[in-house]
């Protein structure tokens, strides 16, 4: 490909005419070149009617606003399509990825989680029962705690089951600094057999909007896998405004994410040896983020630690 990057994304244009981007498309049908006006160039084509769909016409909106990359994903006569746009001197370089596998599995993980969380409530609601039972012979502040222990998990299963379904819940204004409080004392109880300080910063007045209980398993999650893989130094909780964004960031001194792992930490069941988990927090973590329309990334240095960020738009 050596000579077709335009000088924004570091390569020369050197040779980058109609003859040549021709002949690298006749190499490869994973390929192809448009101009600025969405001709497939070697045709009269338009990439819209080659491929008519809408994420296809937002890409090519996209390049034609100066974007250096773009993706677009849609499913084509049975088969699920990735194209991935760049700048190209004056054309666009289209990338083709067919991505029907990766679909398929995602789907049957999601089927799996989904298959699990609806088995879950059976159970729940029995146990429920009973504990209500057992409360008008032997009322006590004890099956109080079990009965609203039990209602939490029962919410918990009901909306990663919505989740896990693409179906959205009830959103609406969440106080952070209240429902952080509430939190906390989950986490220092787990934090009590280790050498850690825990430490929160929560900035006044900070609120968002979102599904209640998917932004604390978010953050529950988070905070888990934080001390997971701490075992002494410290763990932050921050939650702060940043521009337009509400940032919530999770930062740990532990063992950090081998670099081998990194790429792939939000896949479903990817986890190192080390670990005790399914896999799974983190690939919630980030369908829960995908959910709302949130931005997340991390930064990790084996054996420094880890520090995950997720940006969330301010209300208007």
């Amino acid at each position: 490909m050596k000579g077709i990057k335009s000088k924004r994304s570091g390569v020369s244009d050197i040779n980058l005419n109609l003859e040549t981007l021709t002949q690298i498309m006749e190499l490869s049908d994973r390929i192809l070149f448009i101009d600025k006006r969405g001709n497939i160039v070697g045709s009269d084509e338009k990439i819209w009617d080659k491929y008519p769909f809408l994420s296809i016409i937002k890409l090519y909106e996209s390049l034609k606003k100066g974007k250096e990359r773009g993706v677009a994903e849609f499913e084509d006569e049975g088969r699920n399509l990735k194209i991935t746009g760049k700048q190209a001197g004056d054309f666009f370089l289209l990338e083709i990825e067919d991505i029907t596998s990766d679909v398929c599995i995602e789907e049957f993980k999601k089927k799996i989680i989904s298959t699990i969380s609806h088995e879950l409530k059976t159970p729940l609601t029995v146990i429920k029962g009973y504990v209500e039972l057992l409360s008008l012979e032997f009322e006590s502040e004890l099956t109080e705690k079990v009965i609203y222990q039990v209602d939490r998990v029962i919410s918990i299963v009901n909306s990663v089951s919505l989740l896990m379904k693409g179906q959205k819940g009830k959103f609406e204004s969440i106080d952070v600094g209240k429902v952080i409080k509430e939190l906390v004392s989950q986490i220092s109880r787990k934090l009590e057999v280790k050498k850690v300080k825990f430490m929160v910063d929560v900035e006044n007045g900070v609120v968002v909007v979102a599904e209640k209980i998917l932004f604390c398993q978010m953050i529950i999650n988070l905070l888990d896998n934080a001390v997971k893989f701490t075992e002494e130094g410290e763990i932050l909780l921050k939650i702060y405004r940043e521009d337009e964004f509400v940032v919530v960031e999770v930062k740990d001194t532990g063992r950090g994410i081998p670099e081998d792992l990194q790429p792939f930490i939000f896949e479903k069941f990817v986890k190192s040896k080390e670990s005790p988990g399914l896999g799974i927090g983190l690939s919630l973590v980030k369908t829960i983020a995908k959910h709302h329309g949130w931005e997340i990334d991390f930064c990790s240095r084996a054996g420094e630690g880890t520090a995950f960020f997720v940006k969330i738009p301010t209300v208007s």
